[in-house]
């Protein structure tokens, strides 16, 4: 019987790491910065980034000027997305808006 869906496990080894292309994950920083708005960049759309990104791409926090005192820790923080392609980066912006 033919699957209708593909599903994709990542090795525990790694958290699932292994899959990004060299040069793209975190700490990664490019010339286009896309800012989430969120403290955390979910795996779903680190897939996303792999499947259709053709060039390099990375994420890397920034404190948050808005906190609270009684915020987490990693809740001060904000993800921002970098591209070093620009076609990449409004593709990105596009499909995320």
């Amino acid at each position: 019987m033919k699957k209708l869906v593909d599903v994709f496990d990542a090795t525990t080894a790694s958290f699932g790491t292994d899959i990004f292309p060299p040069g793209c994950g975190y700490n990664k920083i490019y010339r286009h910065k896309i800012p989430t708005g969120q403290y955390g960049v979910g795996f779903d759309r680190c897939l996303w980034l792999t499947k259709n990104c053709k060039s390099k791409w990375g994420w890397y926090f920034v404190e948050r000027n808005d906190w609270q005192d009684w915020d987490d820790h990693y809740q001060r923080h904000e993800a921002v997305l970098t591209f070093k392609s620009k076609k990449d980066a409004v593709y990105y912006m596009l499909t995320h808006a």
